[in-house]
């Protein structure tokens, strides 16, 4: 008997993800151009945008009305720690309206990563704190063009924080904190 062949069609969403996981980009910056069989395995061609990465200023609310916040590069995932919680933003897009950067928001339980956020700004994280639930309010704010040459203003005036780098602040504030895990603690790498 003849042996046939047959077309079947397949998402490539699930493809997309395995090259950003294997080239350690976002599964958004990965364009997929051709997939060819080779041998036992397939060729996937794929391209990434010319465009500098997508930055965001992530801002989080604690329980107590606090805030801290950080700018998170989104050409591939960034790991942050929130009051001991470890979150995974990725980019996602931008609203076709606005051009506000979306993001999407994984919470680490386990060996597992937990979706938050598949495509948006806002997001909750729910942590434990003395023995309590508590609910923290986390966002994403696209930086203006403005806000980014009045920060570059302000870091060139005469202040006592001016000679550290932001890591270093922000790891001061957290340390200020005393809750052992609190604020963020930067990269999960």
């Amino acid at each position: 008997m003849p042996e046939g062949s047959d077309t079947v069609r397949l998402p490539l969403e699930p493809l997309r993800q395995r090259i950003a996981d294997v080239t350690g980009r976002s599964a958004s910056f990965v364009d997929l151009t051709d997939v060819e069989l080779a041998g036992n395995s397939l060729e996937v061609t794929y391209t990434t945008p010319d465009e500098d990465a997508p930055v965001v200023e992530v801002v989080v609310e604690g329980p107590s009305g606090e805030t801290d916040a950080t700018p998170v590069r989104l050409d591939t995932p960034s790991g942050l720690k929130v009051y001991g919680e470890l979150l995974r933003i990725e980019y996602a897009g931008r609203d076709a309206e606005t051009d506000e950067i979306l993001v999407s928001v994984s919470q680490r339980t386990g060996d597992d990563w937990r979706t938050l956020l598949g495509c948006g700004q806002m997001w909750s994280v729910e942590t434990d704190r003395g023995g309590e639930t508590v609910g923290i309010t986390c966002y994403a704010e696209t930086p203006s063009a403005e806000t980014e040459d009045e920060a570059d203003a302000e870091n060139t005036d005469e202040s006592p924080d001016s000679d550290r780098s932001d890591d270093e602040q922000t790891t001061e504030r957290a340390s200020k904190e005393g809750d052992g895990g609190g604020g963020f603690l930067g990269s999960l790498d």
